[in-house]
This record gives structure tokens, sequence and C-alpha cells, in this order.
């Protein structure tokens, strides 16, 4: 009988600590694909000021694979947060394939994908 309790004991602690560790791996995906995004985004704005559409076009696909491997955890921690991502992440993806650029459109999309970021970084 005893030994059974041990061996439960040390079942739920072991699945604990694993579930545990989970948590914290979805974590620090959210906030390390939130920080390449936010690095893309300045990379972006410096490409739409040079008016250099081909790396702009480049950067706005990879906003979208970076978002892409980590957007389904943020959708189920904040579905409403989820969404104030898409919203400027849609305009960017599309704003980057008209030429010429429309700057202030990009701009203001990648500000607003930007401070929508720093929320979702901090996401627990």
């Amino acid at each position: 009988m005893l030994s059974n309790k041990k061996l439960v004991l040390s079942m739920t602690l072991a699945l604990s600590l694993t579930l545990s560790a989970c948590g914290t791996e979805e974590d620090k995906s959210i906030k390390s694909g939130s920080d390449d995004m936010i690095q893309t985004i300045t990379d972006l704005k410096s490409q739409v000021a040079d008016n250099d559409e081909t790396k702009a076009k480049e950067s706005g696909e990879a906003l979208e694979e970076s978002w892409e491997k980590f957007e389904d955890s943020v959708k189920d921690k904040d579905a409403d947060l989820y969404e104030k991502v898409e919203t400027p992440l849609h305009i960017i993806e599309a704003g980057v394939k008209v030429s010429p650029l429309d700057a202030d459109t990009l701009n203001k999309a990648a500000d607003d994908l930007n401070d929508v970021l720093n929320e979702v970084k901090d996401l627990k």
C-alpha cells in the first residue's frame, strides 16, 4: 500500500514538473517571437524610409512567418490581443506588395504592431 502511494506521488510530481516546463517554454517562445518581430519592424521602417520595395516585401513576409510560429499560443492566452496583432499585420502584408510603397500607411501599421507586440511579449 505504501509503495502504491509513493508511485502515485512520484508520477504526480513528474507530471507537474513536465507541465510546468511546457508553460515556461511557451512563454519564452512568445517573448522571443515578439522580439524577433519587433526587430523586423525596425528593419521594415528603415526600408520604407529608403523606399526599398524588395526588402520591405521580404520583411513583410518575415513578419508573417515569425507570427505563424507562436500565434496559436497568443490566441489561446488572449484572443483580443491576438486580433490586435492581426489587423496591422495584414495591413503591412498588403502594403508591402503595393508599388510605390505608401510610407504613411506602412509606418502607422508598423507602429501599431510594435505597440501590440510589446503587450504580447508580456503574456504569461
